[in-house]
């Protein structure tokens, strides 16, 4: 919020890059908002899509010449921008062109943070490795606003299809403060769902399918000592929000939800990142599965959600931040009750947009695998594990009107060294 109210405001008031960056993808939300969120080949030739192209590539030729000048505020520009383009990829359904811009911006960012703190004399007793940007909990400067929108879009490239994170130090606090504000679980929350991604998309991922005999004594403590301290603040959030009397702006409700959910979906995957080779693993979760798909169904009736078609008219304002949708599809392919998974997809096609996620399009490649999953098998038993998925590729070609999917399940239950890939093209 630092970012959006703020600080793009003020810098795109005194610098014509940055304000005419606003104006191109104000120009082209505007744009989706008259279609209702539908997306043909046809639309997109509409004279109000392509005025907002124009803008776009207008202010892309502005920043590149300001780079070249090289002064000192054309760097920070740069990082500005680079979310604006960011957005603005994400918003036309060009999500390659997106991670481009915010990789780019980030790393760079990163390099400049890690350069003015080393020459900073007082940051010489920092206890974090100057080979890791710190990531601070309280953003103490622009670049630390900066940072933060940027790790948020690569933690939701994480959960799209990005296989590591970006490394970042977070310091999260064993203990959750005893009192909390509204504005303060929100930042807790964000900083929390961060600090488990830093884990779960780092070399702590290959030892899903290894022996905890096998898997070094430092990973087995650091995976043992996070559960406890997220677990730790996850229950300080739900007991604020089960106690305190909070007041949630509906614009907000949809997010703050989505915030939890993905922290606790995160904490399973952390639970079972050793030794958990067999997809029924997640069998024991089915208890937080079904509250979490509660949840969620009780939020969308609340806001009047409605099931939605592929790339057909949205019920929920476009947004940039993570909310239910990841949630929904993990619970849609890793629970494997026959009434809960419907009902995740179910939730998932009421769900809209998420920045690079899309309700209706990833609930179909749930439905795909739900129907290999389920192939000769009694409705309502148990899916054997030879019939489990345990990874998903997808890429959605727009134009095609299909998702390119790669599913793998285990020919070998014991070792976990051989695998069936399953490519498909799921039409919509």
């Amino acid at each position: 919020m630092e970012f959006w109210e703020r600080l793009v405001l003020k810098v795109g008031h005194q610098e014509p890059v940055v304000r005419n960056a606003i104006v191109a993808l104000a120009t082209l939300h505007e744009d989706y908002q008259q279609r209702n969120g539908k997306y043909s080949q046809d639309l997109i030739n509409e004279p109000s899509y392509q005025q907002a192209l124009s803008l776009y590539g207008k202010a892309l030729r502005q920043l590149n010449e300001r780079l070249n000048e090289a002064d000192k505020t054309s760097a920070k520009l740069a990082f500005i921008a680079s979310i604006l383009f960011t957005c603005f990829e994400v918003l036309r359904r060009n999500s390659m062109a997106a991670i481009i811009h915010y990789q780019a911006g980030m790393r760079e960012l990163t390099r400049q943070i890690k350069t003015s703190r080393q020459d900073n004399a007082s940051s010489a007793s920092s206890q974090f490795s100057s080979s890791i940007t710190e990531f601070r909990p309280i953003p103490q400067d622009e670049l630390d606003v900066l940072l933060r929108v940027f790790a948020n879009y690569d933690m939701q490239a994480c959960t799209y299809a990005k296989p590591r994170v970006e490394a970042l130090a977070i310091s999260l606090s064993a203990l959750p403060p005893p009192s909390m504000t509204l504005d303060q679980v929100k930042t807790h929350l964000n900083d929390l769902l961060l600090s488990v991604y830093q884990l779960i998309k780092s070399d702590l991922s290959m030892y899903r399918y290894w022996k905890t005999a096998d898997v070094p004594a430092d990973w087995l403590l650091r995976r043992d000592q996070a559960i406890t301290t997220f677990e730790a603040w996850i229950n300080a959030f739900e007991s604020f929000f089960g106690t305190a009397p909070v007041t949630v702006r509906p614009c907000e409700m949809k997010a703050l939800l989505g915030l939890r959910m993905e922290v606790k979906v995160a904490i399973i995957s952390l639970k079972t990142c050793i030794d958990s080779g067999p997809e029924t693993s997640f069998d024991v979760f089915l208890p937080e599965f079904d509250d979490m798909v509660t949840r969620i169904e009780d939020l969308a009736d609340s806001l009047a959600l409605r099931e939605a078609l592929p790339l057909d008219d949205e019920s929920t304002p476009f947004t940039m931040e993570m909310g239910i949708l990841h949630p929904l599809f993990f619970i849609a392919t890793k629970c494997r009750n026959w009434t809960v998974r419907r009902r995740a997809v179910s939730a998932l096609k009421r769900g809209g947009r998420e920045g690079i996620w899309e309700g209706p399009i990833v609930a179909l490649i749930a439905e795909r695998i739900m129907e290999i999953e389920e192939a000769d098998v009694v409705p309502g038993d148990v899916i054997p594990e030879a019939n489990r998925v345990h990874s998903i590729r997808k890429d959605v070609d727009y134009a095609g009107r299909q998702v390119l999917m790669e599913a793998k399940r285990s020919v070998d239950l014991e070792e976990w060294k051989v695998w069936e890939v399953i490519r498909e093209s799921v039409k919509f």
